[in-house]
């Protein structure tokens, strides 16, 4: 396990706010969790990744690669792993990682939960005041977005068992513009 605050101090990082977005599943909490901790998942459950390639998965030293259909590639490492309720990552590109999300389920009857991604990014600590509430103000309208369509892709394919297709709840700047191409 790594202690992400270290690395990010480190790197001259602070934490922005956490952003958190929420969907609630229409099934039991151990078939979202059977839906997030397969090897390989977000190509089921995220409609921004192209491709999911696993280097070691699932557990607390797992650690996979996400691609997005813009040509973005983030790492993600497992900081902490709970069996059944959800993980702590820390992504990024390979070479610098910028956030720490985690995906939490919460039972809410036999037959239905809630499952949320948080994540909180971290900007650089030295630059300009005003660049940096700008870049700030970006990502968190950004990320918003992003984890809406997250969330709302593990909730569709726990609930039909059918993978998302690209951009199925609306494209992202960022992770996957508009395209005439589907997956």
């Amino acid at each position: 396990m790594h202690d992400h605050p270290d690395v990010f101090t480190i790197q001259g990082m602070e934490p922005t706010m956490p952003i958190e977005a929420t969907a609630r599943v229409s099934v039991a909490a151990s078939d979202v969790w059977t839906a997030i901790s397969e090897p390989g998942n977000l190509v089921n459950v995220h409609p921004f990744c192209e491709s999911n390639p696993v280097e070691t998965w699932p557990g607390p030293t797992g650690r996979d690669h996400v691609h997005y259909f813009s040509g973005v590639h983030y790492q993600r490492d497992v900081l902490q792993w709970i069996d059944g309720s959800g993980y702590d990552l820390i992504v990024g590109p390979p070479s610098k990682k910028i956030a720490v999300a985690n995906w939490r389920i919460g039972p809410t009857s036999p037959d239905s939960c809630d499952f949320s991604i948080e994540v909180t990014s971290y900007l650089r600590s030295n630059s300009d005041p005003a660049k940096l509430a700008a870049y700030e103000a970006n990502v968190l309208r950004t990320i918003g977005s992003y984890l809406e369509s997250v969330v709302r892709g593990v909730a569709h394919f726990a609930e039909t068992g059918i993978p998302v297709k690209r951009n199925q709840f609306g494209a992202h700047q960022i992770y996957s513009p508009e395209s005439n191409t589907s997956r």
